[in-house]
């Protein structure tokens, strides 16, 4: 529950958010009439109006006509795209000092903003996990000109690939573990991530297909939770 200190110090950032609003509201149906309008004016020219811009049409009235509806629908959609950014802006400022608040005193709240954060925590591991996989498959490009030299190279790469793949394996539980978390947050069942046990490249690609599809699904999860994060804040804005 919002303090009354805490809906004075938010409420002149909340009116300019919602005059900002309005002015959105006002600029998407200028642009939805405009954009009907050059429909309109478009059904009734033929090429030369739309690529020549009206050069040697057969109905200079019907040319302007386009033109007008042309230049209407060009203003327009700059001013909604200027609104939207506008909106936006005040938007995450309110969002940025009511987050904070709604944190403290809101236990629903709070459980979605622990789930998107979960859902990142997942997320950034699964990345790190798939770049450390991408290291090891890596190939090697390069060319030594002499035995010996490309004998220690050989056994410096063997080296380094059995380093990573030790580190990938020693990662596996604990990525499982953040994964899990994730999934219960979002009350899902969590995708399955498979221990990296050969070392050979078709079983690290398969654990790398894996994770790409583990991403895809945190992510879903994550842009859901994320959602309702938003529209709780919305309705935040309009109790103040």
């Amino acid at each position: 529950m919002l303090s009354d200190r805490d809906r004075t110090l938010l409420a002149p950032h909340v009116a300019l958010l919602r005059a900002a609003r309005k002015e959105l509201a006002t600029a998407r149906r200028r642009f939805e009439v405009a954009e009907q309008g050059l429909t309109e004016s478009a059904g009734g020219t033929d090429w030369r109006d739309r690529l020549l811009g009206g050069l040697f049409s057969a109905d200079d009235g019907r040319t302007q006509r386009y033109r007008r509806a042309r230049d209407e629908h060009r203003t327009a959609r700059k001013a909604l795209a200027e609104a939207e950014s506008r909106y936006a802006g005040y938007a995450e400022r309110v969002d940025g000092m009511l987050g904070p608040l709604l944190v403290r005193d809101d236990p629903e709240f709070r459980v979605l903003v622990e789930t998107v954060r979960a859902c990142d925590k997942a997320l950034r591991a699964c990345e790190e996990m798939r770049r450390g996989i991408a290291s090891i498959l890596k190939p090697d490009v390069g060319r030594a000109k002499d035995d010996r030299i490309a004998w220690h190279k050989a056994e410096f790469a063997r080296r380094q690939r059995d380093e990573l793949i030790q580190e990938v394996r020693t990662r596996g539980p604990g990525l499982r573990r953040t994964i899990e978390r994730a999934a219960l947050a979002v009350g899902e069942p969590p995708p399955s991530i498979d221990d990296v046990r050969g070392t050979g490249d078709r079983q690290l690609r398969e654990s790398q297909q894996q994770l790409e599809a583990a991403i895809r699904e945190i992510g879903r999860w994550r842009a859901g939770a994320d959602r309702a994060r938003t529209a709780a804040l919305r309705v935040a804005h309009d109790s103040i």
